[in-house]
């Protein structure tokens, strides 16, 4: 078991190190876009980036799902169907969907800006070829995590993430644009990373369409789809809704800035995503399988909580970094959203629970039950947004967001008693829960009542005693200390 574990921390790490990097740079674009970009023009990129979200999914039409499920390394004719079907389904799909676009983009810009963006047209028909370019990339990216091509994976996006960012700050501050070179800047990154991956499309493409198992993969993928686009509902549906109840760009802006300084968790779910499925794909037949996933589930809620802990003890000293012409890390128009990180951290640590429940469902064939999960929070959601923005404004909208993944990874794991029940450590994870709400509301207590050293030492202590506590409370031992260190060795 420990070796498993050991090959899911190795993966995850690859993972993590070029995505942690690749995405601080991306966030890096905050700052850029808080002060570079006028109000009107981020709320306009605000609307697109959630198209492209619906938009990704919907052509995915649940087919990544599916390869992960079909794809055999022992057979390569049948490994070459798998990528082949799953990848001609998304690009028809995504293809006809382009063209729609296409046609309707003054009805869509219309409808997206009521005429207040110049060149509003031209940019919908520029964003057309986005989410088409990725979706020709989204099986050539699966292939490598599945055939633990884990390196190569991490080089590629930590190279168009860097690229992106580089080309996001040719466009807004040498060449003064707005939303137009914004959308430039993802353009040529997702027309580039299509390029790249045109020899592994060609080398695992099969001529012959065997019915039998494409229809098999649809079955499978397809119950998938309901339940995906309902995540996209959870992670950006506030918005456009926060938009119509306040009427206000600068609560919409000041929203969607802080909501991704609660990056740090994004990036932690994210990369363990990364690995968490291929891995348990490829276990589920061991006769240690649900214990190694119980653990899994453990020690994830144990890092997540030191992301929580660093990020809301310290994140109110990052934005007031000053930043080159004298200008701060975050606008300081933007400074009372502060207040919804925490709630956006633990809205993302439900959402890595919720990917860990979701393995049985997949190992099981049963995802049906998945858009229950999802659909019924993505309702919540909605409704809890109409009942809390009008009273509480963008504050409201995060803690719906928080509510909606509870409920999400709540019902899932419910469901999952019967699907594919396991038995988690609970009594650990409630020890660190616990613990971490303890030194959080000690953090309140103490904020502003000391010197900035002071405070900051304080904090850093209240971090080293909760470590201390844990090996106290025997939430780990030598032997797992042991592990990690060799794993750390291992890569260096």
């Amino acid at each position: 078991m420990n070796s498993k574990l050991k090959k899911l921390g190795s993966d995850t790490f690859t993972y993590g190190v070029a995505t942690v990097i690749g995405r601080f740079l991306n966030f890096l674009l905050t700052p850029i876009y808080s002060n570079m970009l006028f109000g009107k023009e981020y709320e306009f990129i605000i609307y697109l980036y959630t198209i492209f979200a619906f938009v990704n999914v919907i052509y995915s039409l649940g087919m990544e799902s599916s390869f992960f499920r079909f794809y055999t390394k022992n057979d390569d004719i049948t490994a070459k169907k798998v990528f082949t079907h799953s990848f001609l389904t998304i690009n028809l799909l995504s293809i006809f969907f382009t063209i729609l676009i296409i046609l309707n983009n003054n009805s869509i810009a219309n409808l997206l800006t009521d005429g207040t963006i110049n060149k509003a047209s031209y940019i919908i028909i520029l964003s057309s070829f986005i989410p088409l370019f990725d979706a020709i990339s989204i099986i050539p990216f699966g292939f490598l995590r599945m055939t633990n091509q884990a390196k190569r994976f991490a080089i590629v996006r930590f190279i168009m993430i860097t690229l992106t960012v580089i080309l996001n700050i040719v466009f807004l501050k040498v060449l003064k644009m707005q939303s137009e070179g914004v959308i430039y800047s993802q353009l040529i990154t997702s027309f580039l990373t299509m390029v790249y991956f045109l020899p592994l499309i060609i080398k695992n493409f099969f001529t012959k369409i065997d019915f039998s198992l494409l229809k098999n993969m649809l079955v499978f993928g397809l119950p998938t789809l309901p339940a995906n686009l309902s995540a996209i509902i959870l992670q950006v549906a506030d918005r456009p809704i926060l938009t119509e109840l306040t009427k206000s760009y600068h609560q919409v802006v000041t929203y969607q800035i802080n909501y991704r300084l609660g990056i740090p968790m994004m990036i932690f779910v994210t990369i363990f995503e990364y690995a968490w499925k291929p891995f348990y794909l490829s276990n589920y037949n061991d006769s240690d399988a649900k214990q190694i996933y119980s653990k899994v589930l453990t020690y994830f809620t144990f890092a997540a909580s030191l992301i929580f802990l660093f990020v809301s003890l310290f994140i109110s000293y990052l934005v007031k970094i000053p930043g080159i012409g004298g200008k701060y890390f975050i606008n300081p128009a933007y400074w009372d959203g502060l207040s919804i990180i925490p709630i956006i951290l633990i809205a993302y640590y439900f959402n890595g629970v919720f990917t860990n429940f979701s393995a049985g469902f997949l190992i099981e064939k049963k995802t049906k039950y998945l858009p229950l999960a999802v659909g019924f929070a993505a309702v919540v959601n909605i409704v809890a947004n109409f009942i809390l923005i009008p009273i509480y404004g963008f504050i409201g909208a995060a803690w719906a967001t928080f509510l909606a993944y509870f409920i999400s990874s709540s019902i899932l794991y419910v469901l999952s008693l019967k699907i594919y029940p396991i038995k988690y450590e609970w009594n650990k994870i409630f020890i660190l829960i616990f613990l971490n709400a303890i030194i959080f509301f000690i953090n309140i207590f103490i904020s502003d009542k000391f010197s900035h050293f002071i405070e900051i030492t304080i904090k850093l202590l209240l971090i080293f005693i909760y470590i201390i506590l844990l090996k106290f409370l025997g939430f780990y031992n030598f032997k797992d200390l042991l592990s990690i260190k060799g794993l750390v060795n291992r890569k260096k």
